[in-house]
């Protein structure tokens, strides 16, 4: 599966340009204010454009599209602080579908996934707790794990991003009738026996921690369950990894145009030498996150082992540069980098909740060690 560049470039500049008419700083202080927690308009525009079905074959209407496709979605996704569940949806749930479901779920399920009347979770069997704010309950991944007995779901799941929206949710659980090997649940939101304690992440974006009680599912007809939950994990990782690349880049923009205008002493705080080196090397952070971003992308159609140790490596260092990009922005804007009405403070949280999402910088710096020393 490739997606040609001159498409991508096509994908890339339409949802720049919807983004920047349609999705400025005041428009994301209206979201964030909405109850709903995410822009219904924008979530039907995306709908109409064809964004919500790009994961689809072309004969379904979409563009077959490729890690680098959703890279190009992902990085307007945190250039402009987008606040609907592309990834969650549009990325990992259609994802999954096409890669477990059977061809009747497929029928029924992809057709509303692509006009955005269905929306879907994926709740990892990782426990990504610490994206989850005041939110997480203390909760640890020994009590987050799930068992499918009798084809019911037990169990928990916490820091599901955007779990409270979802319409559904896809869970990994083990089978207690098949000796503890995997399987793909598929749960309605108002199943008997869900329960859903939904909040706000540190960057204003919905999640939630969920509780199965004897939930009856519907599996997802995966041949094998296990590989395509270790895929969509690292899907997500390289798309986060895109989203961060897009944050930096808004960062570091922001930054130099600001260190051009303020001034202190009679100069504009530009002209300091010591400021100067910094921002070269917030640049030079950005090309590193963008090189490594790409290298992720394209693993992801490689080995299994491969994809392991470059993703991980991927996920871990970008995760450190890209906070030490925002903590550089934020202390040359001072006081105020910190304020809500500054947008430099809102790209700080979003890199908080892109660290700690679907494996923080400790997990992928292990699991890069592992495949190492496998690969050695």
């Amino acid at each position: 599966m490739t997606t040609d560049t001159d498409t991508i470039e096509m994908l890339r500049d339409s949802v720049t340009r919807y983004a920047a008419d349609h999705y400025g700083f005041l428009k994301r202080h209206a979201v964030l204010a909405d109850a709903r927690g995410f822009g219904a308009q924008a979530w039907a525009d995306y709908a109409q454009f064809g964004w919500l079905a790009l994961r689809l074959p072309e004969d379904a209407g979409g563009i077959d599209a490729d890690a680098s496709a959703i890279g190009a979605l992902m990085e307007v996704v945190g250039a402009r602080l987008l606040m609907e569940p592309l990834l969650a949806s549009a990325v990992l749930g259609t994802g999954l579908v096409l890669r477990a479901g059977s061809a009747a779920q497929q029928a029924r399920l992809l057709p509303a996934l692509a006009d955005g009347t269905l929306k879907l979770a994926f709740a990892s069997d990782d426990d990504p707790v610490c994206a989850a704010g005041d939110g997480a309950d203390g909760a640890n991944s020994a009590d987050s794990d799930c068992t499918l007995r009798g084809g019911r779901l037990h169990g928990s799941r916490h820091g599901v991003l955007h779990g409270d929206i979802a319409d559904r949710v896809i869970v990994g659980a083990r089978d207690a009738d098949a000796s503890g090997a995997w399987a793909l649940c598929l749960v309605d939101a108002d199943a008997a026996g869900l329960q859903r304690r939904s909040y706000r992440m540190v960057d204003g974006r919905g999640a939630a921690n969920l509780r199965f009680e004897g939930c009856r599912v519907e599996r997802l007809d995966a041949a094998d369950a296990a590989a395509a939950l270790a895929a969509a994990r690292d899907e997500a990782a390289v798309a986060l990894c895109a989203e961060a690349l897009g944050v930096v880049r808004s960062l570091v923009a922001t930054t130099c145009d600001y260190l051009k205008v303020r001034k202190q002493f009679g100069k504009t705080i530009g002209s300091y030498q010591a400021l100067q080196h910094r921002m070269v090397d917030m640049f030079l952070l950005q090309e590193e996150i963008r090189a490594l971003t790409r290298a992720a992308q394209r693993a992801l159609h490689g080995p299994v082992a491969e994809r392991a140790r470059i993703v991980s490596g991927a996920k871990a260092y970008i995760g450190g540069a890209a906070r030490h990009v925002a903590n550089e922005a934020v202390q040359m804007h001072g006081g105020l980098g910190v304020t809500d009405e500054l947008d430099v403070s809102h790209y700080f949280r979003r890199v908080m909740v892109i660290n700690a999402l679907f494996g923080n910088r400790d997990q992928h710096v292990a699991r890069f060690v592992d495949a190492a020393l496998a690969d050695a």
